[in-house]
């Protein structure tokens, strides 16, 4: 998942009283997170920590009357970093990116009080963006835990091998690859501006942490795809007064642009 450092300022514009049920529900997914890529933990002990993530969910649920089918979907999808490090199509992929990306944007929205089928269109295809842009992002980083997260389908369709990506050797068809993923994340950016454009101004309103996360990692994938895929060689983040900027526009003007 790996969205925490864009998630503070995002959250900020929230009330004060929904920050902290926001804040709460993330620092624990945080967790889980870590505990899923730590090195230093037996696959046992992560293991006890996804249940005892799935009660402090269960806790959560209750308080703030979540939806326990997608809180579990969470989890699952948590479990799944535990035992695959490949995926054979793309439909494999959507569902880990479902997940750990589009479960978690619908629970956002119900913590930050919107619902309805915009608003959950919305979230479901922003999620199913983010993951697919952290993926692009951190395909090196992930290569260096034995880890390939684009559909090898696709290596297949261009012709490229799974050690180019391992080993940090791609070759031109590799860039290739990887641009025509860049293009599928920016098709669910593109179904979820659909979805934002029929949400009522108060369910915008409610939403604006998710437009700033989908603004921030819109501007991520751009300067990646700006320098053709350079994600071997640079660490790509969106910096800080650009988020503020950012948040300027979602928060006072309702655009992205």
């Amino acid at each position: 998942m790996n969205f925490q450092s864009n998630l503070a300022i995002a959250l900020y514009l929230l009330p004060r009283a929904r920050r902290k049920s926001a804040l709460r529900f993330y620092d624990l997914c945080h967790s889980i997170d870590e505990c899923v890529d730590s090195i230093s933990l037996s696959l046992r002990e992560k293991e006890n920590v996804l249940q005892t993530a799935l009660e402090r969910l269960e806790e959560l649920r209750e308080r703030y009357q979540l939806d326990r089918t997608v809180l579990e979907e969470i989890i699952q999808g948590m479990r799944m970093d535990l035992s695959i490090n490949r995926y054979e199509t793309f439909e494999d992929l959507r569902l880990y990116a479902w997940r750990v990306a589009s479960a978690v944007g619908l629970v956002s929205a119900q913590l930050f009080g919107a619902s309805g089928k915009n608003v959950n269109e919305y979230a479901e295809n922003l999620g199913l963006a983010l993951q697919l842009t952290n993926i692009l992002r951190d395909v090196a980083e992930d290569a260096t835990r034995g880890r390939i997260y684009l559909p090898l389908e696709d290596f297949a369709r261009f012709h490229v091998t799974e050690k180019e990506i391992l080993n940090s050797t791609p070759s031109p068809q590799a860039i290739h690859l990887l641009d025509y993923e860049a293009e599928r994340a920016l098709s669910f950016f593109a179904k979820a501006e659909i979805a934002w454009k029929k949400m009522s101004p108060c369910e915008r309103h409610l939403m604006r942490p998710a437009r700033l996360m989908e603004a921030i990692y819109r501007t991520l994938l751009e300067k990646i795809k700006r320098d053709r895929y350079d994600v071997f060689h640079q660490v790509y983040r969106v910096g800080f007064i650009k988020k503020i900027a950012l948040a300027v526009k979602v928060y006072f003007f309702d655009t992205i642009d």
